[in-house]
């Protein structure tokens, strides 16, 4: 690895330990990726890609150490609880069965 990328590594982990420790300096402290890399001074999708084993260090500590689930996986969890309650709800009744228009079929607009 390069310097660069070890520079990126050391400050990504120390800006782990400061948000866990609620004293973030440049984000607004919440535990949540965006605020771990503005923290660290490093571009988000850098965390993303570059850094993915980093990313998930975070959010392993943020389980263990606040007792807490991370921002993004209750987002995550609430929109499945929707859209399972969406596909549980009885739809509407289609009462006549579609109508198929053939290919040669004109459209006039008026």
């Amino acid at each position: 690895m390069n310097q660069q990328h070890e520079d990126e590594r050391f400050r990504i982990r120390t800006a782990m330990d400061r948000l866990l420790a609620g004293q973030p300096t440049c984000s607004n402290g919440s535990l949540t990726v965006v605020a771990l890399a503005a923290e660290a001074g490093v571009h988000r999708m850098a965390l993303q890609k570059r850094h993915a084993d980093l990313k998930e260090e975070f959010y392993a500590r943020v389980r263990s150490e606040t007792h807490q689930t991370p921002e993004v996986e209750r987002r995550l969890r609430k929109e499945v609880v929707r859209l399972k309650e969406a596909l549980n709800k009885p739809s509407q009744l289609v009462t006549e069965p579609p109508v198929r228009v053939s290919s040669q079929a004109q459209v006039w607009w008026t």
